[in-house]
């Protein structure tokens, strides 16, 4: 009790000293007009997560410095998801195998230097030694840069090359400049990377020669802001300008819409669970089948989610055309009598069936700062209690580790599987064979063929058709979970203006953001 006790007088002290900070910052931003009244021009961001450096280079670090204006690329999505020029001017198929693409010509990095084909090479060069996930977006063969016109020859046929062109991890910094990527890093964005603090702050101010024109705002402070309690807190204070990652259970404290603006949109962001196929228990079908039936997919989104997510009935969002496959149903009941069928009981009476003499007990790991993934963990496990599995649940600040060991059962995290605005993106690193962030370990022949096929078909309603035959073999596999699809929101003070929510959450600052 004693313990408990110090830890919330510790959360409280940190919580104060957070909002204090911020609120200290925020009056240091603000300047006099000439009839004395303070305007600020620096927003506030707040957001649970973050990148481990400023590196685009590193991870899913890209997703960051697109997000906060500091690198770009050469194409980006619109609302629907579909590509558009944006630091190109086109992209155009030569051959099979073959893209030309030609670069605007008034874009400057963020030390002056000219953005080149050369200077685009020499990133995707450097992030390709470094980030696997390159070559599983892009497929590069070779690359010849001529002024302004980069011609790439990618491996093999690849149809969804201009969508790949807008993740952000194909983002483009100057290599060449002497500041270190992880904390300096050179974009083309509007705003120039001041300070990181991992886990803590990152600064950026307006860059004056931005290509698209000079940045309403003078710059930004985002405060990393762990417990998602404090998050909601300080946007109530007006600590924050702006909050991404709000719960949905402190989405009703922002219905005020003299105070806040909430703009949201369906995603693609997934509550996936990954199986890991080196357990030999989770090795039986049968095992993996009752897994899923003992998860309740639209009470978790309605009623434990607040209605801030939506169920799938497969495992790509069911809004989308290749969405919506035959999956398995919320079925206690069912999930006993296909273990019993399969001769998977409870021997010993200890409450846990066993499989060849062992009991099937699972550890599931999931992190803190998506509030919603320790309570659907929470209660699937105590789902599969009554199914005759144990599942304990371990909740991290971060899996990272656990993505890289294989050190878990079930492995629930929120991810974006149609960033892209295409399936082949997911297919790629996640449901084939050895792809990047396959954590699992899963395989399946069929489906690697399928997904073969899929890269290289370029005819839309064919395209449709694979995504949903690879998800309904992977489905009859029960390979994967996805709960649902979570909405995207951010929750906004009301003299904030200039934002849009895009459903790929790739974007948040641009040039035209500013406060009122």
């Amino acid at each position: 009790m004693k313990r408990k006790i110090v830890c919330a007088i510790a959360c409280a002290v940190l919580s104060m000293a957070l909002i204090s900070g911020c609120s200290g910052n925020r009056n240091s931003f603000s300047k006099e007009t000439a009839s004395n009244e303070k305007v600020r021009d620096i927003a506030v961001i707040a957001d649970t997560q973050c990148p481990t450096s400023l590196d685009l280079a590193q991870s899913w670090d890209s997703w960051y410095t697109t997000r906060w204006g500091i690198t770009e690329t050469l194409f980006k999505l619109d609302d629907d998801l579909k590509p558009q020029p944006f630091l190109a001017e086109s992209c155009e198929m030569a051959d099979d195998t073959t893209w030309v693409i030609t670069l605007r010509n008034d874009v400057i990095f963020q030390n002056g230097n000219k953005l080149t084909a050369e200077s685009v090479k020499q990133c995707w060069k450097r992030t390709e030694g470094i980030n696997a996930r390159l070559g599983e977006l892009l497929y590069i063969d070779t690359i010849e840069a001529d002024g302004q016109v980069l011609t790439v020859k990618t491996l093999k046929v690849v149809p969804a090359f201009k969508n790949s062109l807008c993740e952000p991890l194909t983002g483009i910094i100057d290599v060449t400049a002497d500041a270190d990527p992880a904390t300096a890093p050179v974009g083309t964005g509007p705003f120039i990377a001041v300070s990181y603090e991992v886990k803590s702050k990152a600064k950026v101010k307006r860059f004056d020669d931005y290509w698209g024109g000079r940045p309403k705002l003078a710059g930004a402070e985002i405060n990393i802001i762990g417990d998602t309690s404090t998050l909601a807190l300080a946007q109530q204070n007006g600590e924050s300008d702006i909050s991404v990652s709000v719960p949905s259970t402190s989405l009703e404290l922002f219905n005020d819409t003299s105070l806040y603006n909430v703009d949201g949109v369906s995603g693609s962001r997934g509550q996936v669970v990954f199986i890991n196929f080196s357990n030999k228990l989770l090795q039986n079908l049968q095992v993996r089948q009752a897994l899923n039936m003992c998860i309740d997919k639209e009470n978790y989104g309605k009623v434990i989610n607040k209605g801030a997510s939506v169920s799938s009935t497969g495992l790509y969002p069911d809004f989308m055309a290749f969405g919506s496959e035959e999956g398995y149903s919320y079925d206690i009941d069912g999930a006993n009598k296909l273990l019993d069928d399969a001769g998977i009981i409870d021997g010993d009476g200890d409450g846990i069936r066993e499989l060849n003499g062992v009991n099937i007990s699972l550890q599931m790991v999931t992190y803190s700062t998506k509030a919603e993934l320790a309570n659907f963990c929470n209660e699937m496990s105590s789902a599969a209690k009554k199914a005759g599995i144990d599942i304990s649940v371990e909740v991290y600040e971060s899996v990272s580790e656990q993505q890289k060991n294989g050190n878990f059962d079930l492995l629930l995290v929120s991810f974006t599987m149609v960033p892209t605005g295409d399936p082949q993106y997911f297919a790629d690193i996640a449901f084939r064979t050895g792809g990047s962030s396959n954590y699992g370990g899963y395989s399946n022949a069929e489906v690697d063929n399928l997904i073969n096929e899929l890269d290289e078909e370029f005819d839309e309603a064919r395209r449709t058709e694979l995504a949903k035959e690879i998800q309904q073999r992977i489905i009859n596999d029960a390979g994967f979970i996805v709960i649902g699809h979570s909405k995207y929101y951010y929750v906004m003070g009301e003299n904030l203006k200039g934002i849009h929510t895009n459903p790929s959450e790739y974007y948040l600052l641009d040039a035209n953001v500013w406060l009122e």
